[in-house]
């Protein structure tokens, strides 16, 4: 017989096989578990039975969610992301929402990140023609033409700050 060191003890080569396929049988066994999938579908089939059929819910549904995962995407490019990745994901967001000036903002903020401060002036530019720009918008304004080279834009710029 073959002697194998097992743990410590001596076992042989037949004994060594039966507990790898004991130990084997047993992690498959576990694996198996036909009637919690049963009872998971036959939970699942339940609840869509008792959802409402309103489509208008539904739909309202769809449209909150997406919405909070566009926000969550958009501060994503803002934040993590590549610059370039985010200048690339806020000119085609943009193209699907040109009025949405968070995402402008986005795409100018995005082009600093990405130290392209030619490109960042007039990104800033059609952020402050928005009815809803701020104040800090035109001092983003302001810091992008500066580090642009554009000082005396940029003296306007802030000038024009009530």
């Amino acid at each position: 017989k073959n002697i194998n060191w097992c743990g410590g003890v001596a076992a042989t080569t037949s004994s060594v096989r039966r507990h790898k396929l004991r130990a084997r049988a047993a992690k498959d066994a576990n694996m198996r578990h036909p009637v919690l999938g049963t009872i998971c579908v036959a939970g699942l089939v339940a609840l869509t039975a008792c959802a409402e059929k309103d489509g208008e819910n539904v739909e309202r549904a769809i449209q909150d969610v997406n919405a909070v995962d566009e926000a969550n995407l958009s501060d994503v490019m803002l934040t993590v992301a590549d610059p370039n990745e985010g200048i690339a994901y806020f000119k085609r967001t943009l193209k699907d929402n040109p009025d949405r000036i968070d995402i402008q903002r986005g795409l100018a903020v995005s082009y600093v990140r990405a130290k392209r401060f030619t490109e960042a002036v007039p990104a800033w530019k059609q952020v402050i023609k928005h009815k809803d720009s701020t104040a800090n918008d035109r001092v983003d304004l302001a810091d992008a033409q500066i580090r642009a080279g554009l000082w005396d834009d940029a003296e306007k710029t802030l000038d024009s700050i009530p």
